[in-house]
């Protein structure tokens, strides 16, 4: 049993239509992968965070830079800017 021209065209279409859909699919599979990793590392920080043995790492803060001719941080007034 021979198949027409349509017939062809058709399966051809639904063909190309599946690759899409696999396509999508992967794509979304990926998504999702790459979402879970991100929860179970999210979970893995929280469960260090709730450990009785936990202590948090102390911050160290630059010094804020002095300007030599101690002038203030900010915006000039209005009056100083249009002169």
């Amino acid at each position: 049993m021979a198949l027409d021209f349509s017939q062809f065209e058709e399966v051809l279409k639904s063909a190309k239509n599946s690759d899409v859909v696999k396509k999508d699919l992967r794509k979304a599979l990926r998504g999702v992968a790459s979402a879970i990793n991100a929860l179970n590392q999210a979970v893995a920080d929280m469960e260090t965070v709730l450990a009785d043995d936990y202590q948090p790492a102390a911050k160290v803060r630059k010094p804020r830079a002095t300007n030599p001719n101690g002038a203030k941080r900010g915006r000039k007034p209005k009056a100083a800017a249009a002169e």
